[in-house]
């Protein structure tokens, strides 16, 4: 989830009103810029990938692969390293 711009304080108010037990998570995620949610998930799902043997990449959406090649993990959750790769390809 991106909360950008005025969405963030709506995104808030609803999980502080449906889930208050995630606010401290989304606080840590999206006011304290914490990364280790990302990455406790991100080698949950390096390992996950090793064990059903995918491949497993991060912010690639390249899709030069054939039709028919075996499905690939695609880990785009560091969304401000994708905003930084799109606009090196420009």
């Amino acid at each position: 989830m991106n909360l950008r711009w005025s969405y963030k304080a709506v995104i808030m108010d609803y999980i502080r009103d449906r889930h208050p037990e995630l606010v401290p998570l989304y606080d840590e995620i999206y006011s304290r810029k914490s990364r280790r949610y990302w990455e406790e998930l991100d080698r949950s799902m390096r390992e996950y990938a090793a064990v059903v043997g995918l491949a497993y990449v991060v912010n690639d959406d390249s899709m030069k692969r054939p039709f028919d090649a075996p499905p690939v993990i695609v880990n785009f959750f560091y969304h401000e390293e994708i905003k930084k790769s799109a606009r090196k390809g420009r």
